[in-house]
């Protein structure tokens, strides 16, 4: 499947705002994106691949590109002379991930394992983008942690039927990730206010990213603020609808992603935080 296939048909929102992007970092970001999704959907395949994972972070601490078979992933590191620490890291994490099942302790635990597969990817966009990567890596690793914490609170049943639980145990009496995915009804009061809590976080997360956007070049940064407000949208709506997980993923629709890609272009594209944000 070729680089745009990958992003078109798993990151809608990162596909929507892609197209504003300037068409030559628009490619390389693509490539980036079809790379990343190959080492998260090797951790998630159902009989796991934790030692292909292992054998791609090896290589790639070798700088051995051809362990990533993406179309123009090897050609577009070495034009643009990527640091590869962040991929690294976020292939490090995902082999991690394959072996085990992922049960997050504590909040603390849960923001390290946020940086290490989406706070990594923030960081290697950052020159895709065009941003100083010494200022604009704090705000870059905000926003990856931000919608991280946004993919968390969405997919909280989907993970636990995976048996995995990212909600902090110490926010849920340490259910296990069985419990939850049963949905029982002593434990769901207890397993929506961990899902609003983790939409207040990503919240504080956004709002730092957002306040330093103009360090990125005004096209790309328009593209940025679409992604991330999409993002952040989704969120909002799990706590709208009162964080009742059982009921499956939330998400936009085309219209609304639509529409919300253009108030963020021509107005001013503002969600309000949530109460306690």
């Amino acid at each position: 499947m070729k680089p745009i296939d990958v992003l078109s048909r798993h990151g809608s929102s990162f596909y929507l705002a892609s197209r504003l992007l300037r068409p030559a970092d628009a490619r390389d970001i693509t490539v980036l994106y079809a790379a990343c999704r190959m080492i998260d959907d090797l951790a998630d395949e159902g009989h796991h691949e934790p030692e292909v994972l292992q054998q791609i972070t090896t290589a790639l601490r070798q700088r051995d590109l051809e362990a990533i078979p993406v179309d123009g992933f090897a050609e577009m590191v070495e034009r643009r002379q990527l640091d590869l620490v962040p991929l690294i890291t976020l292939a490090s994490r995902a082999a991690r991930e394959a072996e085990t099942t992922e049960l997050v302790a504590d909040e603390e635990a849960l923001l390290d394992y946020c940086y290490d597969v989406a706070g990594t990817v923030g960081e290697l966009m950052c020159p895709l983008i065009g941003a100083n990567e010494a200022s604009a890596r704090g705000p870059a690793t905000a926003l990856g942690i931000g919608m991280q914490l946004t993919n968390i609170a969405r997919d909280v049943l989907e993970d636990a039927q995976r048996g995995r639980r990212y909600l902090p145990g110490t926010w849920v009496a340490h259910l296990s990730a069985q419990t939850i995915a049963e949905a029982r009804s002593d434990d769901l009061e207890l397993v929506q206010r961990a899902i609003g809590k983790t939409v207040r976080l990503a919240e504080s997360y956004y709002c730092r990213a957002d306040e330093n956007m103009s360090l990125i070049p005004f096209r790309n940064r328009q593209a940025i603020r679409i992604a991330a407000r999409l993002y952040r949208a989704i969120g909002l709506r799990v706590l709208d609808q009162g964080c009742r997980y059982w009921e499956g993923r939330v998400s936009l629709s085309s219209r609304e992603r639509i529409s919300l890609a253009l108030r963020t272009l021509f107005g001013p594209g503002y969600l309000s935080p949530p109460q306690g944000a």
